[in-house]
């Protein structure tokens, strides 16, 4: 049960290689490149973990989930790690107990993205089963607000990969839209590969909008794409009990037999997802780096001004994703994890050159020039995104949110806004 190495595979759906092992002694992280995937030429970490022919060595202390940034992408946070929290203490394991590759060797085939890990651990089938979409919501909630100690094991199959705190599963959704699959394995003809965000049951001081959650997150990427911004496809599911849920398409996944590698800022830099580590500075610097591609900096900037007018402050670096095609190119990820969010404090967790809440317009091209976007493009990009989130209130109205729940929400785009004009 208990894993020192793993073997770290590449798995794009139309072949498998080895990337390399990972292994644990005492408090330090060792890795060595396979010398097969270094003739391959294909950078998967080109920051921290270079393909090249050495071996990497990190103190575990000093990484964010005691692995390289490569790997640490593959494993969830929040939700995720509950789920697998939840199966490794049925088998007996303390929670401070369990090793990083103890949690790899979970994942197994199921990792998000194009890696996997062996040997894995067999913690249930991989044989596609109907979803109840309530059933699995109820099931999620009672487990997450601690009414119950162990997941279904319909949850347990589905909802241990997935990040983000909010609970959540990876489903198979028919082309007509009407069946509900498991998603982690093989999926039957006619299905595509989704991920699925429960709406709260109810509405409480940890779940403000409570069953309008996913109506909302609904509403920013309508929003986000008339903005102008890459979103992933994207749908409301109502299940039944007149709750509605938000499934996004996943772009890691373009296709039954295709797997794609991602990254995420958090992974690339080694940034700490639980801190404010990160400034759009940065990520404007980072898209320069690894995709070489103006128009993808321009696509950084937009997301970064998206974010600020549209009060938009879980924007921590495991939210920022990059995406890597099978010839070794980069670019961004279709923008995720969009919706209304105060922050911690009132602030963003990645800062606007060292800014957290009170921005002016300068401030903004002042980044966007830091980012070769010249001034007149990025008052342009500002003024689009602008004029998209203007329209919120009325979506909110057509979508039926109450105004009492959508109020809040439009008095903080209100004061964002104010703020802008008076300079402060």
């Amino acid at each position: 049960m208990k894993f020192k190495e793993i073997n770290v595979f590449f798995d794009n759906g139309t072949y498998k290689r080895s990337v390399g092992i990972l292994a644990m002694v005492a408090n330090k992280i060792l890795f060595e490149y396979d010398n097969a995937w270094i003739d391959s030429h294909l950078e998967l970490a080109p920051i921290q973990l270079p393909t090249s022919r050495r071996s990497f060595q990190f103190e575990t202390s000093k990484l964010v989930n005691s692995v390289p940034g490569l790997f640490g992408d593959s494993l969830p946070d929040g939700w995720g790690m509950l789920i697998m929290d939840r199966f490794f203490n049925k088998k007996g394991i303390k929670r401070d107990e369990i090793t990083p590759i103890d949690r790899l060797a979970y994942l197994g085939e199921h990792a998000m993205g194009a890696l996997c890990y062996k040997p894995s651990l067999d913690h249930g089938n991989n044989l596609s089963e109907a979803v109840d979409i309530g059933e699995a919501a109820r099931d999620a909630y009672e487990l997450f607000d601690g009414k119950v100690e162990d997941a279904s094991r319909l949850l347990a199959k589905i909802g241990g990969s997935p990040g983000g705190a909010r609970p959540k599963a990876l489903i198979g959704i028919s082309d007509a839209g009407r069946e509900f699959v498991s998603g982690i394995g093989a999926l039957p003809d006619g299905f595509s590969h989704w991920m699925i965000k429960f709406s709260g049951l109810e509405k409480n001081e940890l779940r403000s909008f409570g069953p309008y959650e996913g109506v909302l997150e609904y509403i920013y990427l309508e929003i986000a794409k008339a903005a102008g911004i890459n979103v992933p496809e994207y749908r409301l599911i109502d299940d039944g009990s007149g709750i509605r849920h938000i499934a996004v398409r996943r772009f890691d996944r373009p296709s039954i037999n295709q797997r794609l590698h991602l990254a995420t800022a958090c992974g690339m830099l080694h940034a700490d997802c639980g801190l404010p580590s990160l400034d759009y500075q940065d990520l404007l610097r980072l898209a320069w780096k690894i995709t070489a591609d103006i128009t993808q900096v321009s696509e950084q900037f937009r997301r970064a001004v998206f974010n600020f007018f549209a009060v938009n402050r879980d924007d921590h670096s495991k939210n920022h994703g990059y995406i890597m095609d099978k010839n070794g190119k980069w670019t961004l990820s279709p923008a995720y994890d969009i919706t209304f969010s105060r922050g911690p404090g009132g602030e963003h967790w990645t800062s606007f050159l060292g800014e957290g809440k009170a921005l002016k317009i300068e401030t903004l091209v002042k980044l966007a020039e830091g980012g070769s976007i010249k001034k007149k493009e990025a008052l342009s990009i500002i003024d689009q995104v602008r004029t998209a989130i203007a329209d919120i209130p009325r979506l909110c109205k057509e979508n039926s949110v109450p105004l009492k729940v959508a109020k809040p929400l439009h008095d903080e785009l209100q004061n964002v806004s104010l703020l802008v004009k008076s300079g402060k």
